[in-house]
Parts: structure tokens; sequence; C-alpha cells
């Protein structure tokens, strides 16, 4: 029997495994579990079919309560509907009224088969019947608050029809203003009531009715105020006719209101009684679902304590499992366990090489295999991590270098940047304090650089800043300067080897000669110049940001000297810089508060002694009262941007101020305007002028712009904008002409309707010079054109003289008159022909061709004094 032996010791040696002792164990517990369920199962199915019987015997009961409850509530939401309805329809209140007694009678059917009940059902008959009765008497309330609000509104439409009569006359027969605005007053009192009644009507509330009220007082006080007036210009008749159809309405509108306080008492009464009955059947009609739901509580009662009881020796008996297996279990794992986080703990701790011994149950053993495997893992991965962390630090380094490179330098060109700059200028600073020695800083700025972005795109114009920066580190004189790139186009360069100022002036020339020389942008051969401004430590300033406002300073002078220069930082240039910063700030507050005004000065025809235009004058009057003329300012206001909001205001001002004159004592009015080349090139000027003009109801024949020559050179779409101007019968005059850069062929392709000559040639106009031949050439090439001719600047009798000479000329000028504010031009116009006249008798004639021209004079004269003395009325002569 050596096999059996063999067999029984392998047998001894075999232990089952966790899985194995565990699925006993669960299996004993699944069983015991439905067992318990199986019998919990037949008490609660007991229980049910007891509950379902009465359940049953109890629902005819429980419908006919639910049914008479709903009855009641649509009987109450149908008459509480109709009694706010326009149309009163007896058809549904009937129908809900039929639905009610039939849910009333089902409950007595249902109710009589309850014997047991402690208390007979209650009646509901006379309850019913009270609330039908309360029904009627809320929808007849309807009834009459809707005939009564009707009566009152014919009585206010016929009010109305009163009120509106006399002004479709007064408009048909052109009948008197004054009148009709009282009776406007009086329809728009009336028309407030209507909107206050209207929104009344159906709550009529003590604060709605005293609204009411109060317009109704309105209205009548209103009416007797301008009832003399009224009866003055519409007749006695109409006025009484008047006030008795108001006082109609009045009592209306009380009768109307009464009978709506009437209906909402009623509607409340009803309400209640409604919700009354309801309470009723909910507090006296449920007792028999009450017992039924006390018996199926009971029933469900003793089929949990029945459910529970099974439950109880249930959970016992699995407790009693889990108990056994649970020490089983535990007894199998916790030795191999304790050693698998002993090992965990050392892992943990870094000891990677830790490695756990084998044995006991299946599952453990290849646990114990996985740790072992996961820490020979970790033990590799560490040996990586290490690699990787040597090689991750001498990457940071290396980005640490780049980032430190890039903050201390421009990306685009790889010169150093403004930090660097400012560092390097400090350290520049010290160093030549120790040697008591100096250094210069140049400014360089490329001249129209934004043309060349414009018109070739930014990637160009970022390969000519490289291209530039090159040409500075490759200048020789440079070698052993520090160049530097402040944005945009302007770069800085330190020079310390500089003994005296013509060194620096040297270094400048130096630079401007190198851009003298084309540079080769991709492939093209491109020629730029540039602008420097220098200044010098420390003659000009002692530390680095003065420094660099003092060459900044010096570069801005440049520029204004025309580009392509150098200029070497002065004091009154940081003076200068300033001072255009306080007016710069002055005019921002002078915008905010409103410190401009408008001057008119005009411009008169001899011929016809009549005031054509006048030319509007911006002034800015400072707080302290001075006057600061446009000149002193324009060019600052330019550079900022503020000369869109100034000149938008100076526009507006001047059209409204046209448009008082043109209702009022001037009709032929016409104010001319200067416009700047911002506001004329702007997308929006043409519907902003439309938009102004249409506001102020200004004719567009009363408004001439005026334009310098300068803006005129801004291309097509200035042209195309001074046709769109001319097509909306705007007048469009060329200011300064003869001094401006524009050619003879602009008066033939530009839609201009005046020219107006500058005051630089009428000013030798008198003295014999040729400005005389010049005016006389540039008034006939203007009226050969069919173009209107004003002559600026006429402050001598004398250049009147000479300009009388030549028709159609008109003059300005401070002999006609000084610019005035528009209080003084009505009085100017009506004072104009007289002293026209004097003017003219006292202009001399001019000496050349004295009788050809004394001939001219003389016969204009007469032909004034004729026209003042016909214009004169008989009293006078």
């Amino acid at each position: 029997m050596p096999s059996l032996a063999t067999a029984l010791a392998r047998l001894r040696q075999w232990r089952p495994g966790m899985a194995l002792r565990l699925a006993t164990g669960f299996a004993a517990v699944a069983l015991t579990v439905v067992v318990a369920n199986i019998s919990t199962q037949q008490s609660t199915r007991q229980a049910q079919e007891k509950v379902r019987q009465l359940l049953i015997q109890h629902e005819p009961l429980v419908r006919a309560t639910e049914s008479l409850a709903a009855a009641v509530s649509m009987y109450e939401r149908t008459v509480i509907d109709q009694s706010e309805s326009s149309v009163i329809a007896q058809q549904p209140v009937k129908a809900a009224v039929q639905r009610m007694t039939d849910a009333a009678r089902q409950y007595q059917e249902a109710a009589a088969h309850f014997p047991e009940l402690d208390r007979p059902a209650p009646e509901f008959d006379a309850e019913l019947a009270s609330l039908v009765t309360a029904g009627d008497e809320l929808l007849r309330s309807s009834v009459t608050r809707r005939s009564r609000m009707r009566d009152y509104w014919q009585r206010f439409e016929a009010l109305e029809a009163s009120l509106n009569a006399p002004q479709a006359k007064a408009v048909r027969f052109a009948g008197a203003v004054f009148a009709s605005e009282k009776l406007m007053d009086l329809t728009r009192t009336l028309a407030g009531i209507r909107e206050q009644v209207s929104a009344a009507a159906s709550l009529s509330s003590p604060r709605s009715a005293q609204l009411i009220i109060a317009s109704e007082n309105a209205f009548r006080t209103r009416l007797e105020q301008h009832s003399s007036e009224l009866a003055k210009l519409h007749g006695q008749e109409w006025l009484a006719q008047v006030k008795t159809k108001f006082n109609a309405v009045v009592a209306g509108r009380r009768v109307a209101f009464e009978s709506i306080e009437t209906l909402n008492e009623q509607s409340v009464m009803f309400r209640d009684q409604a919700a009354a009955i309801a309470g009723l059947v909910v507090t006296q009609l449920v007792e028999p679902a009450r017992h039924a739901l006390a018996d199926a509580d009971r029933l469900a009662v003793l089929a949990s304590d029945r459910a529970d009881r099974h439950l109880g020796w249930a959970s016992s008996a699995t407790l009693i499992l889990l108990l056994i297996i649970a020490v089983a279990t535990v007894t199998g794992v916790t030795a191999p366990v304790r050693r698998l986080t002993h090992a965990t703990r050392r892992l943990a701790g870094g000891a990677v090489g830790t490695r756990v011994a084998r044995g006991g149950m299946r599952e453990l053993d290849t646990l114990a295999e996985a740790f072992n495997q996961m820490a020979e893992q970790l033990q590799q991965a560490q040996n990586a991590v290490r690699v990787h962390q040597l090689e991750l630090e001498t990457r940071v380094v290396e980005r640490t270098r780049e980032l430190n490179h890039l903050a201390h330098h421009d990306p685009l060109t790889d010169l150093p940047n403004r930090r660097h700059l400012l560092a390097h200028l400090d350290d520049a600073i010290s160093r030549a304090r120790l040697r008591s020695s100096r250094f210069a800083l140049l400014f360089i700025d490329l001249d129209n650089f934004k043309t060349i972005n414009d018109s070739m795109g930014h990637a160009f114009g970022d390969r000519v800043l490289q291209v530039v920066s090159e040409r500075l580190r490759m200048n020789s004189l440079f070698s052993r300067s520090f160049c530097a790139r402040l944005g945009g186009d302007e770069f800085t360069v330190v020079c310390e080897e500089v003994n005296q100022l013509g060194d620096v002036e040297r270094l400048s020339r130096s630079v401007l000669e190198e851009f003298q020389r084309s540079l080769s942008v991709h492939g093209r051969e491109l020629r730029i110049s540039v602008s420097v401004g220098a200044c010098i430590y420390p003659d000009h300033a002692s530390d680095s940001h003065a420094l660099l406002r003092a060459a900044d300073s010096a570069l801005f002078r440049a520029k204004e000297l025309g580009r392509n220069c150098a200029s070497m930082y002065a004091p009154q240039l940081l003076e200068a810089a300033a001072s255009r910063f306080k007016v710069e700030q002055s005019l921002r507050r002078a915008v905010e508060r409103g410190e401009f005004e408008l001057l008119y000065q005009p411009e008169v025809c001899f011929e016809s002694l009549d005031t054509h235009t006048v030319e509007a004058l911006l002034r800015w009057r400072q707080p302290d009262g001075n006057v600061v003329s446009p000149a002193d300012f324009f060019a600052v206001a330019e550079q900022t941007g503020l000369i869109a909001d100034i000149s938008d205001w100076a526009l507006r001002t001047a059209i409204q101020t046209a448009a008082v004159w043109h209702r009022g004592p001037w009709p032929k009015a016409r104010v001319a305007v200067n416009i700047s080349s911002q506001q004329l090139i702007g997308a929006s000027f043409v519907s902003r002028l439309q938009s102004l003009l249409d506001q102020y109801h200004l004719p567009p024949q009363c408004l001439e712009i005026e334009l310098t020559e300068n803006v005129l050179q801004t291309g097509a779409n200035t042209i195309a904008t001074l046709k769109r101007l001319r097509e909306l019968g705007v007048f469009i005059a060329l200011d300064d002409f003869g001094t401006g850069y524009s050619s003879l062929t602009s008066l033939e392709r530009l839609p201009l309707t005046r020219v107006k000559i500058d005051r630089s040639l009428v000013a030798t106009i008198d003295t014999g010079g040729r400005s005389s031949a010049i005016v006389r050439s540039i008034i006939g090439l203007c009226h050969s054109l069919g173009l209107q001719v004003t002559a600026e600047g006429v402050e001598r009798p004398a250049q009147l003289g000479t300009l009388l000479t030549d028709r159609g000329v008109q003059v300005q000028g401070y002999l006609v008159s000084h610019p005035i504010n528009a209080a003084t031009v009505p009085v100017f116009i009506e004072q104009a022909r007289h002293h026209l006249e004097q003017l003219m008798i006292a202009a001399p004639a001019p000496p050349q061709h004295a009788e050809t021209n004394t001939t001219r004079l003389r016969t204009l004269r007469a032909s004034t004094a004729r026209g003042a003395r016909a214009a004169r009325p008989p009293a006078d002569e």
C-alpha cells in the first residue's frame, strides 16, 4: 500500500486556498438569506392582499369625494373667468352647476354603503345652492360694470371729439398758434386721464382713483385758466359744451368705479364661500378613507413585525457564519500581510533593494511575487530618473542663460534693450565720475519708417530694422560703443570716448553719412534717412533718465528742422518740450471744461453792400481770462489727436448758431468753418455733417467748408469726400490760396465754390509791388472758372481801393470788422450797408491807371448811393 500512504500524506499537506474558504462561507450566508427572504415575502403578500381588498371597498367613496371637490373648484374658476371676460357665456356656467350637482348626488349614493361610519354623510344642497346664487350675483355685477364702463368711454370719446374739432380747423385755416397750444395741453392732459383710467379699470385701487381725480382736477384747472382765451377763439358755446361733457365724463367715471368696487367685493365673497365649501368637503368627507387607511396601517404593522422576526434570526445566523469565516481568514492572512507591510515601509523609505520571502496561501504568495517585481522596477526607474535629472538640470541652466539674454536684448535685432541700456548708462555714469570724463548719448530715429511699414508690410519693416542694427554694429566708429534698440524705429548709441563737443558732432555726422548709402533688404536697394539727437554727460544731465530725456528732446528738434539732420541738446529744447506738455494738458482740460468759443468775422460784398458769409474763428478763453488763438495750440492739438474733438465742437456750434440766425434775424445766413485734415479724411465726416444739419434744421447751402491747400494733398479720398459734400449742397472754399503747395490744376479738379486769397498777398497790394498784378490774375482766373473770390486780411482803405477796381470780389479783414461774437452778428448785418458805404467812399483810388480806376470807383459809389436811396423810406428822403 505505498501508493495509498503517499496519497494520504499529500492530502494531509494540502490546504484550501482563501477563495475556497470564502466561497464556502458566502454560500452558507446566501442560503440563510434566501430562507429568510422567502418567509418575509410570504408575510408581506398576505398583508398586501388585505390592503388591496380594503382599497377596492373604499375606492367609490374616495372617487366621489374627489369628484365633488373638483366640481366645486371647477364652478369657482368658471364663474371667475366669465366675470372677467368681455362677453359672458351661460353655457359653461350651467355645465359647471350640473357637474357639481351630479358629484353631490354620487357622493350621497357612495356614502349610503357605509353604515359603520360614526355619523351619516353631510348634506350639501343648501351650501351648493347658496354658492350658485352668489355666482349668479357676481355675473350680474360683471354685466353692470361693463355697461357702465362702456357708457364712460362713450362720454370720454365725445369729449375728445369736441377738443379735436378746433385743432383740425386750426391746421386747415392756419388759425392762431397760441390757441392750438392751449388745446394741445388740454388734449395731452385728457390723454393722461385715458391711460390712468385704462390702467385702473380692473383694479380701482384707492391710489389709482386718487391719481385719476388729480388728473381730472388738473384738466378742470387748465380749462378754467384758459377759458377766456378759448371762448374768444372758439366760442362760448363750444367752451360750455366742453365743460358739460367733461362733467359727464367725471360722473360716468365715478359710477363705473363704484360698479368695479362692487364687483371686486362680490368676487372676494364668492371666492371665500367656495373655499369654505371646499374645506367642508376636505374636513368632513374623508373619514371613510381614514378608516380604510387605519386598517391598512394595522395590517402593514403586523406584516412588518413578522418580517422583523424572520430577519432577526436570519441576521443572527449570518453574523455567526461571517465570524467563523473572518477568524479562518485572519489566521491565514495575518503573518504574510505583516511581512508585506514591513517590506512596503522599507520600500517607501527608499530601500528599493527590499524583497519579501514567498510562502503561505496561493493568493498571498502571488502578491509577494508581484511586490518583488514592483520593487525591481522601482529600482530600475530610480536609476533612470537620476539620469534624466542630470539632463534636466543641464537644460535648465541653458534655458536660464537664454532667458537672461532675452530679458536684456531685443528679440528682433538682438541688440541690448531699454533695460540693458539703463543699466549700461548707470555703469557708464559711475565710470565717468571715477575718471572725471565725459560720454555721449545719441538717439537715432528712422525718418518716415511708418511709410515703409504701410507700403511694404511689417515683415519687410522688421527686416529693415535688422539691417539697420547690423550696420550700426559694423560701423568702425561704434566698434567700442554700446548700441541698443529702445523700441519701434529708435536706436541709441553710448560713446564713452568723448573729450569735447566736436567729437559728438563728428559722430552725429558719421551716422548721417552712414545711412546715405543704400540698404539691401530682400534683394531691394532701399534708401532711408535718419535723424539724430545727442547729449553729453555731465554737461547736459547727471543721471540716466535725464540723459534719455535730453537726447529725446534733441531728436525732436532734429525732426522739426526737416529730418535727415542732427541736433545737439540745449536747455531750451527741454523747456520747449515741457511747454508742449503743459499746453497738451491744458488743452485736455479745456476740452473737458468747454473753454473754447467761436467768434465770427464777416465777408462782405461792396457791390451789393451785403454780408454774404461770416467765418467762424476758434478762440481758447483760459480761466485767467487770456484768449489764445489757434496758431498757438493747433500744432499740439494735431499731434495729440485732440484736434478731432475740438473741430467737431466747432462744427456743431457753428451749425447751431447759423440755424438760429437762419430762423431769426438773418434768413440768408451762411457760416464758413475751417476743417482739419484729420477731420476731413475721417470715414464718418460726411454722415456726421449730414446728421448735424438735420438735427438743427439748417439748409446745406447755409454752410461753407474752408480747407487749406495742404489738406487737399491727401489724395483721391479727399476729392471723393469733397464731391459728396457738394452733392449734399455744402459750399467749399480753398483758404490761404497762394501760399501752399497745390498746383493750379487742383482748381479744375476739385469741386470748389470759392477761393480765398491769402493775407500775405493782400498785405502789399497797395504798395505798388507785384502783389497787385498777382491778385488781379488770381481773380481773373477764378472768375473764368466760375469760382467766387474773397480777399483776406484787408486792413487799410488803400487795400480796399485797389480791390474795388475788380468786380465780384468779397472782402474780409479788420477794416470791415474785427471778429465778433454770435450775439453781435445780427447787429452788424443790420448796420452793414451804412458802414460799407462809408468805407467805400473813404477808399482812395490806386495810383496805377488812376483815371480808369477813379472812374470805376465813382461809378460803383454812384450806383451804391442810388441803391441806398432807393432802399430808404420816403420819410428819410
